[in-house]
């Protein structure tokens, strides 16, 4: 509805000028009305409906006007007459309601003028009209000023012009605040439109970089051991029994994790038990049963760690083993050391000979699941990761702060040296 009634809003002035003029015509009809009175009716007409659009010129006709009239150029009111002075109140009410700030201030500013020149028109004799009229008021006709009149018609014309002034403003502001009220309804269903949507993005790129992280690794490990279980089938058939076992095993937790994703996914089971510092020995073992080399230290005592810089920490050296793995294969070798003794835990992951190239630091790695996902998982646990070439080999470097308090100790991590 307020669409449609948006465009009629630019010929409201001119339609009420045009009624304006017809209502005149009608109540003057049959009397003797002179071309000069034609012409005033004209004017003040004209400022009524260009009001709107062109409100200082509207304000400009309008004081001409009166001007015209104490110059004796167009003639001064008679008590039929005088009524055409609304229109001076009609276009204080469009310029406080349509015009911009200037507009509305002249309008204001001109109102005792305006109406002490129309009291003047009114009740002061002049030599074209020596007798003028105020009978209305009980002071008769004569050729002295009417003082009460005068001061009669001043007052009431400023208040009647300020009043219309007013009306137009107050529903200028009124029109305002509903259109700020529509705009903040609107702007707060786009916030919760983009609120919501930015939960299921997080929520999507978390289960995308949880199944990553699992998929990737169980992947790596399934691959090395099929490679080696394939050259060892014929020569050490008890080996490649082994390491057919260790793909199924592999297979197996995958699918598990995956099925505990998907089903939280689905459940909404915050509750879900998550990968901890603890799991990383069978991380460990596991990747050395696909052939890997991996030499771990353990540096100072262990500290707090809440569960989130746990997991982050497990997927950190998870994610650098599967790199590893992945760009060496079973002959990687990869140093890992926990560092405990300054303010948080030092995670550090160097890989032998496993040095990215830069397409493949572009590619996966850099999608949001690789070393751009570690880097997330750190920086939300509190910390940073930093992944580098370093001469032949790659370092993957990861700070996490810790709790000053030392963890109970059925809950240390024991990593052998």
């Amino acid at each position: 509805m307020r669409s449609i009634l948006r465009p009629l809003r630019h010929l409201i002035a001119p339609v009420a000028a045009a009624v304006f003029v017809g209502l005149w015509m009608v109540a003057e009809a049959g009397r003797y009305v002179s071309p000069e009175q034609i012409v005033t009716l004209l004017l003040f007409g004209t400022a009524v409906g260009i009001s709107r659009a062109l409100p200082r010129i509207a304000l400009a006709v309008v004081a001409a006007t009166v001007l015209l009239q104490l110059l004796a150029v167009l003639p001064s009111p008679e008590s039929t007459t005088w009524p055409v002075y609304f229109a001076v109140g009609i276009v204080a009410f469009v310029v406080a309601l349509d015009g911009d700030s200037r507009a509305r201030r002249l309008a204001l500013i001109l109102a005792a003028p305006l109406a002490v020149a129309i009291a003047f028109l009114m009740a002061v004799p002049t030599p074209s009209q020596p007798y003028g009229w105020a009978s209305w008021t009980g002071g008769g006709y004569g050729r002295r000023p009417n003082v009460m009149a005068f001061v009669t018609i001043a007052s009431v014309g400023t208040g009647l012009y300020v009043g219309a002034w007013a009306l137009g403003f107050a529903l200028r502001v009124n029109v305002l605040e509903a259109h700020a009220r529509a705009l903040l309804q609107k702007t707060s269903a786009q916030l919760d439109v983009a609120e919501v949507e930015l939960v299921v993005t997080r929520e999507r790129d978390h289960m995308a970089r949880e199944v990553h992280d699992v998929l990737a690794h169980s992947l790596a490990v399934v691959l090395a051991q099929a490679d080696g279980a394939r050259f060892l089938s014929e020569s050490k058939p008890e080996r490649a029994d082994a390491a057919f076992r260790a793909i199924a095993d592999a297979a197996r937790a995958a699918l598990i994790d995956v099925r505990t994703l998907v089903e939280g996914m689905r459940e909404d089971q915050g509750d879900q038990p998550q990968p901890r510092i603890s799991d990383i020995e069978p991380l460990l073992a596991q990747m050395a049963g696909a052939g890997m080399r991996v030499e771990r230290q353990t540096l100072g005592e262990a500290k707090l760690l809440t569960p989130a810089q746990q997991l982050a920490v497990f997927r950190i050296v998870q994610e650098s083993l599967t790199n590893a793995l992945r760009h060496a294969g079973r002959s990687s070798a990869t140093r890992l050391s926990f560092d405990w003794r300054g303010p948080g835990l030092v995670v550090t992951i160097v890989s032998e000979g496993t040095t990215p190239t830069d397409g493949e630091a572009g590619g996966p790695l850099g999608a949001g699941h690789g070393i751009r996902g570690m880097k997330d998982r750190a920086r939300l646990a509190g910390g940073w990761l930093t992944a580098e070439p370093d001469g032949d080999d790659f370092l993957v470097t990861a700070f996490l702060p810790t709790a000053r308090e030392p963890l109970p100790a059925g809950a240390r991590l024991e990593l052998a040296e």
